[in-house]
C-alpha cells in the first residue's frame, strides 16, 4: 500500500529557499542594472544593448523570480494542508 504525504518541515525549509533565491535574482537584477546605468557607453550597440536589458531581460528575470515565489506559495499550502490533514 502506498502512503501519500510529505515531511512538512522539509516542504517549509524548500519553501524557504525558494523565496530567498527569487531575492538574490531581484538582488542580482538591482546590480547589473546598477552598473549598467553607471557605465560610460554611447552609441548604437549600447542603445540596443540597454533596450534589451530594460525591456527583455529584466522582465525575464522578473518572471523567474516571481515563479520562484508562487512556487514558494504552493509548497507552504501543501506543507499546511499535510499539517491539518495530519492532525485531523
Amino acid at each position: 500500500m502506498a502512503v501519500w504525504g510529505l515531511d512538512v518541515q522539509q516542504v517549509r525549509e524548500l519553501a524557504t529557499l525558494l523565496g530567498q533565491k527569487a531575492d538574490e535574482i531581484d538582488q542580482i537584477r538591482a546590480v547589473l542594472t546598477t552598473k549598467l546605468n553607471a557605465t560610460q557607453w554611447t552609441g548604437p550597440d549600447s542603445e540596443k544593448f540597454r533596450a534589451d536589458w530594460s525591456g527583455q531581460h529584466t522582465s525575464s528575470l522578473n518572471q523567474v523570480a516571481q515563479a520562484l515565489r508562487d512556487t514558494q506559495q504552493r509548497a507552504n499550502q501543501n506543507a499546511q494542508d499535510q499539517e491539518t490533514a495530519s492532525n485531523a
